[in-house]
């Protein structure tokens, strides 16, 4: 299943969380195509969540900025809560299940 724009950019911000990245690292770490890469960072960079920086005449790197990494931060959670709201009816029903596996075990033992 493909990935949505939102978690492709989200994938980007993951790769330059720790580290300044060039293109090519950023392109690896996120799996983006250098060319689609380049138009989601010039997206980022014109809403100013990574800023494109130059090291010596021709290393470029992209790091992430305060706001990016508060944008980071904020789709992490959402992403994290949306795992939970899935996981969290699963956990109900085993603890409703629990006690009659609990009562059923006790029964066979006492039955030995």
């Amino acid at each position: 299943m493909s990935r949505s724009k939102l978690e492709k950019y989200l994938d980007i911000l993951a790769a330059i969380v720790a580290e300044p990245l060039s293109l090519e690292n950023i392109s690896y770490q996120a799996n983006i195509e250098c060319r689609m890469l380049e138009r989601y960072l010039s997206f980022l960079a014109t809403h100013k969540l990574i800023a494109k920086r130059s090291l010596g005449n021709t290393k470029i790197t992209y790091a992430i900025t305060e706001r990016g990494l508060a944008v980071f931060k904020t789709l992490q959670a959402q992403k994290y809560f949306q795992r939970l709201k899935k996981i969290l009816p699963i956990v109900e029903e085993a603890s409703e299940i629990e006690p009659l596996i609990s009562k059923r075990s006790s029964l066979l033992e006492e039955d030995d």
